[in-house]
C-alpha cells in the first residue's frame, strides 16, 4: 500500500524528473546541430499516429471552450484520437477511457453502460459527459453506479478529456472535470475531391469471449457545401470467461447503433452540423434471487444534435458558436425470475435532457499582446420518468425535473512568455418533484497564469472553483429498500450545492528533433489539490438494533443523502510520450487520495494507483506497427470502515497488438490483451474482467 508520505514524494519526483527533462530537452535544442537533409512530410513521426496511446498534438476544446493542442493547454488535458481507438479497437469504452492518467471507469459485466471517474469524483453530474455536445445525465440508482451512459465506440472519433473544475466555463456541475465524445463527420471519410466514400471494418473475437463486432459508414458530398453520412453498427458478444475460466454470468451483450450527419457550409465561414444517433442494447442481469431479481433489459438511446458555427479571419471579433441538443435513454426491463406478480413485471427508466449552449470569442491584437475575450450561456433540463408498479425502483429513482443555466465570461492575455486566463461563471438551478423543491445559485472564478522561461518548458499555476447543483436522486428519494432489509429512504430538501475549490500546478513539455531529426517529445505534469465542500454523500442512519438482526430492527434505520463538511483530494497526474518514428514510447500515471475530513475517513470513490507504460516498432516503410503495453494498478485498500469488503487487488496486464497496412486506405491488425491470462477485478466494477482475449480484424475505405 502506498502511503500518503510516498504518494508526495512520488508527486515530488516526477516533477523533478518533469524538470530534468526539460533542461535536457532545451540543451539539446540549444546545441548546434548539422544541417539534416529534409525529411518527407509523409515520413515525419505524429503522436496521433498509432502507438502513442495519449495524442498530446491533437486539438482540445474542453478547457477553454477554444480550439488548441492538448499539449499547449494550460490545464491537465488529454486527448484520444480516432487513429487511437481504431488501434485498439474496444469492445466497451472503459478499454480507451481507463488509459487516460486520473481517469477511471466503473462497468458491469452485465451491463454495457459505463460510468466515469475523474480525480475521484463521479456520479450525478460531478463528471460532465457529452457526445456531440449533448449531455449524458442518464442514472439509475440500485447497487450500481449512480451516473452511467450508453455509448458505442464504433462511432467516436475523438475523446477530450479535462480534469478538475478548470473547465468550469464549460457548463455547470463538472467539479470533477469533462468528458466530450465527438463522433466521425463527413471529412473523416471522404478524401479531398471526392464526392462518395465508404468505410467498413470487422473484428472477430476468439480465446475467453467469442463474437463479433463491425461497422459500415457512408459518406457523400454532393455539392462544395454540403455534406452527408450514414452510418450502422452490430456488435455480438458471447459471455467471456476470467483468467481461471470461470464463466462471468450475463456479459454477453448485442447491439445495434446507427450514426446520421448532415454537414453544411452554405457561404464563408458559416458551417451547420446536424446530427442524430441511435443505439439498442439487448441483454439481461441479475442473480434470479429475491434481492437481485434477474431482468431483461432493453436500452434505446437517442441522440439529436444541432451546431452552427461562424468564424472569418477578418472579423475577429465574431467568433460564433451555437448549439441545441436532446438525449433521451430509455431502460424497460421484464422480470425473469420470482412468482405471482413478481414474473414478468415489467418498469422502466426514463430520462430526457434537452439543452443549449452559445458563446462568442473576440480576438484584439494589442500591439505587444494578444486578447482573447470569450462569454456565453449555457441551459439545460433534465426530466426523470419512472415507473416500477410491483417493486421500488419509482422510489430510489423518483421522477422530477431539474433546471440548471448558467453564463461566463472569460479572458486570456498573452503578453511576451506570460499567459493570464480570468473567469468567472454563474450557476443557478431548480429543482423539484411530487411536494419537494429546492434551489440555488452562485458565482465561481478561476484564474490561471502561465510562464514560457525556455523554448518547449511551459510552467502554469491555477486556482478553479465549480458548482454542482444536487440531482434529482439525491434530493427526492423515499421509499423503502426491499426485503429482507427493510428500511427507508428519506428525500432531503435542504441539500446544499457542492462547491469545488482547486489549486494546480503543472508543466507542458514540447520538443522536436531532440535525439534525430523529425522526433517529437510531449509530456503533461499536473499536481493538484481539490476542496470539496458541501459534499454530498449517501449516509445510513441506524440508531437502534442493527438493522437485519431480526425482528423489526430495521424500522428505525434510514438511508439519505446529506452535507459532509469538506472533502479533500490530492494527486499528481503525468504523461509522456516520443516518436523517431521508427520506434516510440509512452508513460502515463497517476495518484490521488482522497479524505471525508468530517468522519476523517477515506472517500469510497478513489481509485487506486496505476501506471502505463508502452513501446512499439515501425517496420517496412512504416506499413506494419508492432507495439506492447503493460498495465500496472496497485491495490485498493484505503477505504471507509464500512466499505471494506469492496477492496480490490493489485494486479499487471501485458497486452501485444500489430497493424499492417496493406494500402492507405486498407488495414488489417491484432490484438492480444491480457496475454497472462490474469485473473483481475478492477476496483468497484461488478465482476471479474475476461482473461486473455485475442482480436483480429479487418478496416477498409474506397472513394469516388
Amino acid at each position: 500500500m502506498i502511503t500518503h508520505a510516498a504518494f508526495l514524494r512520488a508527486s515530488t519526483s516526477l516533477v523533478a524528473l518533469a524538470a530534468v527533462i526539460a533542461a535536457s530537452g532545451a540543451m539539446a535544442q540549444a546545441q548546434p546541430r548539422r544541417p539534416a537533409a529534409p525529411t518527407p512530410a509523409a515520413q515525419l513521426p505524429q503522436l496521433a499516429r498509432q502507438g502513442a496511446p495519449v495524442s498530446l498534438d491533437e486539438i482540445t476544446v474542453t478547457a477553454s471552450k477554444q480550439e488548441e493542442r492538448a499539449i499547449d493547454a494550460l490545464a491537465s488535458v488529454s486527448v484520444m484520437s480516432r487513429t487511437d481507438l481504431r488501434a485498439l479497437a474496444p469492445q466497451r469504452l472503459g478499454s480507451a477511457v481507463n488509459m487516460i492518467p486520473g481517469v477511471a471507469t466503473q462497468e458491469n459485466p452485465n451491463d454495457p453502460a459505463t460510468a466515469i471517474n475523474i480525480r475521484g469524483l463521479q456520479d450525478f453530474g460531478r463528471v460532465a459527459v457529452t457526445v456531440d455536445g449533448a449531455r449524458q445525465n442518464f442514472q439509475r440508482s440500485g447497487h450500481n453506479a449512480n451516473g452511467s451512459f450508453f455509448l458505442d465506440p464504433a462511432f467516436i472519433r475523438s475523446i477530450d478529456v479535462t480534469r478538475g473544475p478548470v473547465a468550469n466555463v464549460y457548463g455547470s456541475g463538472a467539479i470533477g472535470g469533462v468528458v466530450s465524445f465527438e463522433t466521425v463527420d463527413p471529412r473523416d471519410i471522404l478524401r479531398p475531391g471526392e464526392r462518395a466514400a465508404a468505410e467498413i471494418g470487422a473484428t472477430g473475437v476468439f480465446s475467453r469471449q467469442t463474437g463479433w463486432y463491425g461497422n459500415v459508414i457512408g459518406a457523400a458530398r454532393p455539392t462544395d457545401w454540403a455534406a452527408g453520412l450514414l452510418g450502422l453498427s452490430f456488435r455480438s458478444l458471447n459471455g467471456y470467461r476470467d483468467g481461471n475460466g470461470n464463466r462471468i454470468l450475463d456479459s454477453g451483450q448485442d447491439l445495434k447503433s446507427g450514426l446520421g450527419k448532415l454537414v453544411l457550409t452554405p457561404g464563408d465561414g458559416h458551417e451547420l452540423k446536424l446530427g442524430g444517433q441511435y443505439q439498442r442494447y439487448d441483454f439481461s442481469n441479475g442473480l434470479g434471487t429475491t434481492g437481485s431479481p434477474r431482468r431483461d433489459n432493453e436500452v434505446v438511446t437517442q441522440n439529436y444534435t444541432g451546431q452552427y458555427s461562424f468564424s472569418r479571419p477578418d472579423l475577429p471579433w465574431l467568433n460564433l458558436k451555437a448549439s441545441a441538443y436532446s438525449t433521451k435513454t430509455e431502460t424497460d426491463q421484464t422480470q425473469l425470475s420470482g412468482t405471482g406478480a413478481a414474473l414478468g413485471a415489467k418498469r422502466f427508466f426514463d430520462i430526457e435532457t434537452k439543452g443549449v449552449d452559445i458563446q462568442n470569442t473576440m480576438k484584439f491584437d494589442l500591439g505587444a499582446a494578444a486578447l482573447n475575450l470569450s462569454y456565453g450561456a449555457d441551459w439545460f433540463e433534465d426530466r426523470v420518468r419512472t415507473g416500477d408498479p410491483v417493486g421500488n425502483g419509482d422510489e430510489t429513482t423518483p421522477s422530477g425535473k431539474r433546471s440548471v443555466y448558467g453564463g461566463f465570461v472569460q479572458s486570456h492575455v498573452k503578453y511576451g512568455i506570460v499567459d493570464v486566463i480570468g473567469a468567472l461563471r454563474y450557476d443557478s438551478y431548480e429543482l423539484s418533484g411530487g411536494r419537494t423543491s429546492s434551489d440555488g445559485n452562485r458565482l465561481s472564478p478561476k484564474l490561471t497564469i502561465g510562464v514560457t522561461p525556455l523554448q518547449g518548458l511551459q510552467a502554469y499555476g491555477t486556482y478553479a472553483e465549480g458548482y454542482r447543483a444536487p440531482s434529482i436522486t439525491e434530493t427526492l428519494v423515499d421509499g423503502l429498500h426491499p426485503a429482507p432489509a427493510r428500511f427507508a429512504f428519506r428525500p432531503n430538501p435542504n441539500l446544499k450545492p457542492e462547491i469545488g475549490k482547486t489549486l494546480e500546478a503543472g508543466l507542458n513539455l514540447k520538443y522536436d528533433n531532440v535525439l534525430q531529426a523529425g522526433d517529437r517529445f510531449r509530456g503533461k505534469v499536473a499536481v493538484f489539490r481539490n476542496e470539496v465542500t458541501n459534499y454530498i454523500d449517501g449516509v445510513f442512519v441506524d440508531p437502534g438494533r442493527p438493522c437485519g438482526s431480526g425482528g423489526n430492527s430495521c424500522d428505525d434505520a434510514f438511508y439519505t443523502y446529506q452535507n459532509v463538511a469538506k472533502a479533500r483530494l490530492t494527486g499528481v497526474e503525468a504523461e509522456f510520450a516520443y516518436d523517431a518514428g521508427r520506434w516510440f514510447a509512452s508513460i502515463a500515471g497517476s495518484s490521488v487520495r482522497g479524505d471525508n475530513r468530517t468522519t476523517d475517513q477515506p472517500l469510497q470513490s478513489i481509485y487506486p494507483d496505476k501506471l502505463i507504460l508502452g513501446a512499439g516498432l515501425r517496420l517496412f516503410e512504416e506499413k506494419l506497427t508492432l507495439g506492447g503495453r503493460v498495465t500496472m494498478v496497485d491495490e485498493q485498500k484505503r477505504l471507509p470502515r464500512a466499505a471494506l469488503a469492496t477492496a480490490s487487488k493489485a494486479y499487471a496486464l501485458v497486452d501485444l497488438y500489430a497493424e499492417y497496412k496493406i494500402t492507405p486506405d486498407a488495414r488489417a491488425f491484432v490484438t492480444l490483451e491480457n496475454v497472462a491470462d490474469v485473473r483481475y477485478k478492477r476496483y468497484r466494477d461488478g465482476g471479474y474482467s475476461p482473461g486473455f482475449v485475442g482480436k483480429i480484424g479487418f478496416s477498409t475505405r474506397f472513394g469516388t
